[in-house]
């Protein structure tokens, strides 16, 4: 049963125009296609309305696919979360890398895969009956490419700002379709579900 029914409509709305669109399409959409589909439509609203905790990233699109053999990989532009400051004069920071150098220490970026990584094992959780279903030994692969949002002045794109590369990174989460069966069948629980997440950092 997903918890979190307000993502459900997502989910529902989806699955009435595929329905509808693979109706009136002489091929149609595979179900693997039309399930991947789902999937990352209703993962993408999942992370833009993710209220557990505040991602530091701000997620503008993304795109899916499937190989036979090795399962499902969908990216998403999770680009850094921009920093404002209110001041008695103004509200200032979209534009200033000054501000984003002084904000993504360290620590900050360790909290935002921290939070990616939560709202994922989440999404798994909650929707894991909705997936598609692949084979015992494919997988479920998410991308997160991260990297500040391009800034333009005067409709010039300004260069990034020389610390910009720390916080310019590749965040995968990846999980077994075999784990994820033994987690419908009952065999493991959610802690457990999570603690098979295989994170990757590139």
């Amino acid at each position: 049963m997903v918890k979190n029914s307000k993502y459900l409509i997502y989910l529902l709305g989806l699955v009435v125009s595929i329905s509808a669109q693979a109706q009136l399409q002489q091929n149609g959409l595979s179900p693997i296609k039309r399930d991947l589909e789902i999937t990352r439509v209703t993962f993408e609203n999942f992370l833009k309305h993710y209220d557990d905790a505040v991602l530091l990233n701000n997620i503008k699109e993304s795109e899916g696919d499937y190989k036979d053999g090795k399962g499902i990989e969908i990216h998403f532009e999770a680009y850094n979360a921009n920093v404002y400051i209110a001041t008695a004069s103004a509200r200032f920071g979209n534009n200033d890398y000054e501000v984003l150098d002084t904000f993504y220490t360290d620590e900050i970026i360790s909290l935002q895969q921290k939070r990616l990584e939560e709202a994922t094992k989440k999404f798994i959780r909650d929707f894991y009956s909705y997936l598609p279903q692949l084979k015992p030994n494919e997988e479920f692969r998410f991308v997160f490419n991260i990297e500040d949002s391009k800034i333009k002045v005067d409709g010039k794109e300004l260069p990034p700002s020389p610390k910009s590369a720390k916080r310019t990174y590749k965040l995968e989460a990846v999980w077994r379709m075999s784990d994820i069966e033994a987690f419908s069948r009952g065999e493991i629980n959610e802690s457990q579900l999570s603690d098979r997440i295989k994170i990757e950092k590139k």
